[in-house]
């Protein structure tokens, strides 16, 4: 079993291309135990966003605090506390902060390596 505090967790800044004012902890990892998910936290600070991207794994994403717009390839939705997001595989995606205020959000990742023989 692994138990600890989000104060205590480190952050880091992303830095990929088309990412601004975007910081994660990775709550949950392999580092830990956690073979088959990441569990991460994400704060966007106000005007800044993610990068619009798509990859073969899904999310699952609960958002905490703030306002966004998520982008989609054909789907734009505005978000806010509570809501609740999934992301799937190769879907397009962004996530750009609309609000006055820091938008944090929980949001999963796969780890596990996938089996190309598998059925999906």
């Amino acid at each position: 079993m692994y138990v600890t505090r989000v104060e205590k967790v480190k952050e880091y800044a992303i830095d990929k291309e088309g990412a601004y004012n975007v910081t994660a902890k990775y709550l949950l990892h392999k580092g830990v135990g956690a073979k088959n998910l990441q569990l991460r936290l994400f704060k966007i600070d106000v005007n800044g966003y993610t990068p619009l991207e798509r990859h073969v794994h899904e999310h699952e994403v609960f958002i905490l605090r703030g306002t966004a717009l998520l982008l989609g390839e054909k789907q734009e939705f505005i978000v806010g506390p509570r809501s609740v997001i999934f992301i799937s595989s190769f879907e397009q995606h962004q996530f750009k902060n609309i609000g006055a205020e820091p938008v944090e959000f929980l949001c999963t990742k796969e780890t596990r390596a996938r089996d190309s023989s598998a059925s999906i």
